[in-house]
């Protein structure tokens, strides 16, 4: 049980600006620290955000551990030797993915992977003749980046040379993270070039798997996720910061990766049939626009 010193509370909906709210649902951060957090609706839009939630000072103590897959090379079990074969072939279809939304204007086109983890979309994009940039927060997951990825990591966006624009930006699951969305997505518009792609992924709380789980949904992720975006969400941030959204993707995997952990929060064991089930099921209702997880493609206008 973590006692956190500094809990931060976030009273105005970076969408709307309203400032009033209500409870939604309580949610256990079951990964690491076993402590409970309210995740809250803007009264006016509907926007979900945790609130409170730990301080910048803080909150650094609920990535470093090993639960926290994104920031670590693969584990023993079967789930981590599974979730880590799965994670790479996740990145190669990713960058399949991206070489169909960024028009190539040049022999060799620039990539900004933010929150890149251990750099395992990277490598792969590289591998593949894109220029690769990274930016990753974590000190630990960024070393490991640097090394599979053999160049510099930079720690923030700011840190990011001035004059260099992307033909493609990626963000996969890591909006989610960041503690101003509004800000972010403007910065980013900054650094893309014109006609550009922006992907982001992101957990999607009007899934059937999101309902079925309710605060046993693991893909609630508090702490670390400070905000739930549903499509209407991401199609007012893209407004608001300039970028139009194109298009919406399923990504089915995620159903089947969540509903496991999902299963294991609510049982107290790894139930696998049930999962494989409820994930086939989540994403049988949901369509190619209502999955457990969504990839948005932004863009911005040539």
């Amino acid at each position: 049980m973590f006692h956190v010193e500094h809990l931060e509370y976030i009273p105005t909906c970076p969408l709307c600006q309203s400032k009033e709210s209500t409870p939604s649902v309580t949610v256990r951060d079951h990964m690491v620290s076993q402590e409970d957090f309210t995740i809250v609706a803007c009264s006016s839009c509907g926007f979900l955000r945790t609130t409170p939630r730990p301080s910048s000072e803080s909150i650094g103590r609920y990535y470093d551990s090993p639960a926290y897959k994104s920031h670590n090379e693969a584990g023993q079990g079967l789930f981590d030797m599974l979730y880590h074969f799965l994670r790479g072939y996740a990145a190669r279809k990713k960058v399949q993915f991206l070489h169909h939304q960024v028009p190539q204007k040049s022999k060799i086109r620039a990539l900004l992977d933010v929150g890149c983890g251990i750099g395992v979309f990277l490598e792969e994009a590289k591998k593949q003749n894109w220029n690769v940039f990274g930016v990753e927060i974590s000190e630990n997951a960024r070393k490991q980046a640097e090394k599979r990825i053999n160049q510099p990591v930079f720690e923030k966006l700011e840190d990011l040379p001035n004059d260099q624009k992307f033909d493609g930006i990626s963000l996969f699951h890591v909006l989610e993270h960041l503690p101003d969305p509004v800000g972010t997505m403007h910065a980013l518009y900054e650094k893309a070039l014109p006609g550009s792609a922006l992907i982001l992924a992101l957990p999607n709380p009007n899934s059937w798997d999101a309902k079925h789980y309710g605060a046993h949904w693991a893909a609630w992720d508090v702490p670390i996720h400070f905000w739930h975006f549903t499509k209407s969400d991401v199609q007012r941030l893209a407004q608001h910061s300039g970028w139009t959204l194109e298009t919406i993707r399923p990504m089915r995997l995620d159903a089947y990766y969540v509903g496991l952990l999902s299963e294991s929060f609510l049982h107290g064991k790894k139930r696998w049939i049930a999962a494989t089930w409820k994930g086939l099921r989540s994403n049988m209702l949901g369509g190619r626009e209502n999955t457990s997880s969504l990839m948005y493609v932004l863009r911005k206008p040539s």
